[in-house]
C-alpha cells in the first residue's frame, strides 16, 4: 500500500507526471527509431500496419511533447530566480559562478519553450513567431540547454571532489595507537556510552555522506547522458536519433528516480 501510495502522490506531482511524460514520449521514440522493437510490441502487424503504427507514434509523441510544455509553462521563473539568488550571494566561489550560469541558461532555455510553445501547437492564425522563426528559436535554443547541462555536470564533480576530500572519520570504535599504549586505569576510566554514542554519530554521519554521493552520482549520471540531448541538435555529437531517444529513456528513469524519492520523503513527513 506504502507503494501504491507513493505512485498515486508521484504521479500528481507536476515533476513526476511530467517525467511520466517523458518516458512514454521516450518509449515512443525508441519504437519509431528501432523497427525491430516496433515488431516486437507488434509481431503479426504486416509493414502497412507497422507504417501505421509508426505514423501513430509520432503523433502521440507530438501530443506528449506539448503536454510536457505546458506542464514546465512557468518553470522557468522559479529556474531564474534560483539563478539570481546565487548571484546576489556576497561570496562568489567557482562553484556558485558556475550554478549561477547554469540556472540563468537553463531558465533562459525554458523561457524559449514557454515562447514557442503557441507556435509548436500549429493552430492557423494564431501563430507568434511562424513555423520558420519558432524552429530557429528552438534550435538556438538548444546552446543554452547544453551550456546549462554543462555547467551543472561541472558543478557536480566539483561537489564531488570536495566531499571525496573530507575523507572518512575514523570510527571510534576501533581503537588508536595511542588507546592501545593506554594504560589499564586509563581505559577503565571511558565511559562505554559516551563510545557508543560516538560511533552512532559517525555512523550515522557515514550514512549522509553515501547519500549524498549517492545523489551527486546520480545527477553527474544523468546531466552527463543528458547532454547528449542538445548536444546533437547542434551538431557536437554526431549519434543517431535512436542513440538519442535511448539516453532520453536512459536519463528519464534516473531523474524520474530523484523525484520519485522526493515524494517519497514528503510522504513520510
Amino acid at each position: 500500500m506504502a507503494v501504491y501510495e507513493q505512485f498515486v502522490a508521484f504521479g500528481t506531482d507536476l515533476g513526476g507526471l511530467e517525467r511520466l511524460l517523458r518516458l512514454f514520449q521516450a518509449t515512443c521514440s525508441l519504437l519509431i527509431a528501432y523497427p525491430l522493437l516496433l515488431a516486437t510490441v507488434w509481431p503479426n502487424a504486416s509493414s502497412a500496419v507497422q507504417a501505421t503504427k509508426t505514423l501513430g507514434l509520432a503523433t502521440m509523441r507530438g501530443q506528449l511533447n506539448v503536454s510536457r510544455r505546458f506542464i514546465r509553462l512557468f518553470r522557468f521563473l522559479d529556474t531564474l530566480n534560483s539563478g539570481w539568488t546565487l548571484y546576489l550571494a556576497e561570496e562568489k566561489s567557482i562553484g556558485v559562478w558556475l550554478g549561477i550560469i547554469s540556472r540563468t541558461s537553463l531558465g533562459l532555455f525554458g523561457m524559449t519553450e514557454t515562447l514557442t510553445l503557441v507556435d509548436l501547437l500549429g493552430i492557423p492564425g494564431l501563430e507568434i513567431f511562424g513555423p520558420v522563426r519558432s524552429k530557429e528559436i528552438d534550435s538556438q535554443s538548444q546552446y543554452l540547454w547544453f551550456g546549462g547541462l554543462a555547467a551543472s555536470v561541472l558543478i557536480s564533480l566539483i561537489k564531488l571532489n570536495r566531499l571525496n576530500a573530507s575523507g572518512p572519520v575514523q570510527d571510534p570504535t576501533k581503537p588508536t595507537a595511542s588507546e592501545k599504549d593506554a594504560t589499564k586505569e586509563d581505559a577503565t576510566k571511558e565511559a562505554p556510552e559516551k563510545a557508543a554514542a560516538e560511533a552512532e554519530k559517525e555512523k550515522q554521519r557515514q550514512q549522509e555522506t553515501s547519500a549524498k554521493r549517492a545523489v551527486l552520482i546520480r545527477g553527474l549520471v544523468s546531466d552527463s547522458i543528458d547532454i547528449l540531448l542538445p548536444g546533437s541538435a547542434i551538431g557536437l555529437f554526431k549519434i543517431t536519433s535512436g542513440q538519442v531517444s535511448a539516453a532520453m529513456f536512459f536519463t528519464t528513469l534516473t531523474t524520474g528516480w530523484a523525484a520519485w524519492d522526493r515524494v517519497g520523503e514528503k510522504l513520510q513527513k
